[in-house]
């Protein structure tokens, strides 16, 4: 079972290869459009290399409702507890 910490930190890189910003900070409450390279292309690309970083999925729905980084923060950790049971 992969650390909070080690799961922030890779979720953490794939933010930043995915929206190509080397300085990319994560804050829980940033917003998809707080980001200017955040748009709603860049948000499947980041759903998709999540789900590959992790070897999780979301559905279409879920996706959409996942606006924040907070809310994508939770989701995973959710999902991974129950991939991993």
């Amino acid at each position: 079972m992969s650390s909070a910490a080690e799961i922030s930190n890779r979720l953490h890189n794939v933010f930043v290869e995915v929206l190509e910003d080397p300085q990319f900070l994560m804050d829980p409450v940033t917003r998809m459009g707080d980001v200017e390279s955040w748009d709603s292309f860049a948000h499947i690309n980041l759903m998709l290399a999540i789900e590959s970083e992790f070897g999780v999925e979301f559905d279409s729905d879920e996706i959409g409702n996942l606006l924040s980084i907070g809310d994508i923060s939770r989701a995973l950790h959710s999902r991974l507890e129950t991939t991993e049971r």
